[in-house]
This record gives C-alpha cells, structure tokens and sequence, in this order.
C-alpha cells in the first residue's frame, strides 16, 4: 500500500549525494524509508537524513535494515 508514503531523499552516509527514496512516519518517533533503487551497506547504526530539495525533513538512526 502507498498510504502514508512521501516522495524524498535520503542520505546515509555525509559523504554520498542524497538518492531518491520514500519515508513514512511510524508510532514512537521512527520512520520507515524504502529506496527507489537498492542502496548497498546500509546498516544498523548509520545515521539517515531524508530532504525535500535541501529542506532537512528529519534525521536518525537506522536500527536495522532488509534486504
């Protein structure tokens, strides 16, 4: 389902560009974010930002990752 989903990008590492992907809100303050295209090493512990443009929407830390 696409409820709730927004178009953004997100960062997960400071020194790559943002990449396209999608984030939703979830209970007690996370979030879940789906890539557009895979993203490799991506792991518990990064930090993610998503943006809209160069808006910073929000930040954290990944807690765990699916393949």
């Amino acid at each position: 389902s696409n409820e709730n989903w927004h178009s953004c990008s997100v960062k997960v590492r400071s020194t790559h560009e943002p990449v396209s992907a999608e984030i939703r809100l979830l209970p007690g303050h996370k979030a879940e974010v789906r890539f557009r295209h895979p993203e490799y090493g991506v792991s518990p512990g990064q930090a993610c930002v998503a943006y809209s443009g160069t808006r910073v929407l929000g930040g954290g830390w990944i807690t765990n990752s699916i393949s």
